[in-house]
């Protein structure tokens, strides 16, 4: 994995302080250029400008981009945690996005990216819709993550309950309403098969789009209308959740549990 060029913003929020504003730096976006699966691919990683609680990686859905993440990366920043976003390598070859990823986090574990210097125990991976069965397949390679995410992922062969089933780390999936876009919310299946399954969420009234932040009129044609409250009701959770995963001091969560979110 090859670094080839790097791109950093700084993002501010304006802040009253008197008769004048400061200006108060919430967090850096930095864009590399990289070579992942043998391919060049841009990553995005929103730094938050407090000490992280940790990383999380996270993967777009089928022929989507990592454009598709940029209110939840900022969101995930703002809340301390860095976000790292890579458009993936594969269309098709989900599995090899999969692969891919499972390497990516062990060469950020090795120091490849400096301003990432993370160990999996401190790294939660989040995928959505294909993005999803990529991070199980990658989780299952990767014992010792801190947690896996799964916003309304797809599994059209039964692969990703098979990896799910092997995945250590604790695990939280949401739903969205089914639809021929999740399969008729295929993603339960793998959701039951998470050996340590803190709960599934099933976010009422929400369609697949919903859980792409932003998401963009081509989505909202295939699979259903998006909108404003809902998506940033789904990223709430999400940050939440990583938030939860992430913490040190976590305790033994309770059995499996089904919430519907209205």
């Amino acid at each position: 994995m090859k670094f080839l060029h790097l791109a950093t913003a700084l993002v501010f929020l304006a802040a009253s302080a008197g008769a004048g504003a400061v200006a108060v730096e919430r967090y850096t976006l930095e864009t590399h250029e990289l070579e992942l699966a043998g391919a060049t691919r841009s990553v995005d990683v929103f730094r938050p400008a407090a000490t992280p609680a940790g990383v999380a990686i996270v993967a777009h859905g089928f022929t989507r981009s990592r454009v598709r993440h940029r209110d939840l990366g900022r969101a995930l920043a703002e809340a301390g945690v860095i976000a790292v976003v890579p458009d993936l390598p594969n269309v098709m070859n989900l599995w090899g996005n999969g692969d891919a990823l499972a390497e990516f986090v062990e060469r950020l574990e090795g120091g490849a990216l400096a301003s990432v210097a993370v160990d999996r125990a401190h790294v939660v991976l989040i995928g959505t819709s294909a993005g999803g069965l990529a991070t199980v397949l990658a989780a299952a390679q990767l014992p010792g993550l801190a947690g896996w995410i799964g916003l309304d992922p797809v599994d059209r062969t039964g692969t990703g309950a098979h990896a799910a089933a092997r995945v250590t780390a604790p695990a939280v999936v949401m739903l969205a309403e089914p639809s021929l876009c999740n399969l008729v919310e295929s993603g339960r299946a793998i959701a039951e098969a998470l050996p340590r399954r803190w709960r599934t969420v099933e976010v009422a009234g929400a369609s697949h789009c919903d859980f792409e932040d932003p998401t963009n009129n081509l989505c909202q044609v295939v699979c259903g209308r998006s909108s404003q409250d809902a998506r940033a009701q789904i990223r709430a959770e999400i940050v939440t959740t990583a938030l939860e995963l992430l913490d040190p001091a976590r305790t033994q969560r309770e059995a499996p549990r089904e919430e519907v979110v209205e």
